[in-house]
């Protein structure tokens, strides 16, 4: 049977999860709508393309990650993937939570 913590730390993997499956959505849409034709030297246009790209591999360590808070870890030490407050508040509410969990 799991313990509450162990319940916190799969919440939280989810919405985790769920985050960044939104903010990989919003920047394929971004890339998808990019205006053509794309020069090879469009700064813009690379940044999003490899922000994409990582986050995408993180999405992926924190899908296989072997467990619950090794998953939360990955995000939280991960470099943010955009200035928005909500994901500096998620950050901070998972760095929280996993200090209060290895407490327990």
């Amino acid at each position: 049977m799991p313990t509450v913590a162990e319940r916190a730390l799969a919440g939280m993997r989810c919405q985790v999860a769920e985050h960044l499956r939104g903010v990989r959505e919003r920047l394929a849409e971004e890339l998808r709508s990019y205006p053509t034709p794309i020069p090879r030297c469009d700064a813009q246009f690379n940044h999003l393309y490899d922000q994409l790209g990582r986050l995408s591999r993180d999405l992926d360590a924190i899908e296989g990650a072997a467990s619950e808070r090794a998953a939360v870890k990955v995000f939280v030490a991960s470099a943010p993937y955009t200035d928005d407050p909500s994901e500096r508040e998620l950050r901070s509410r998972m760095r929280k939570a996993l200090q209060s969990a290895a407490s327990v």
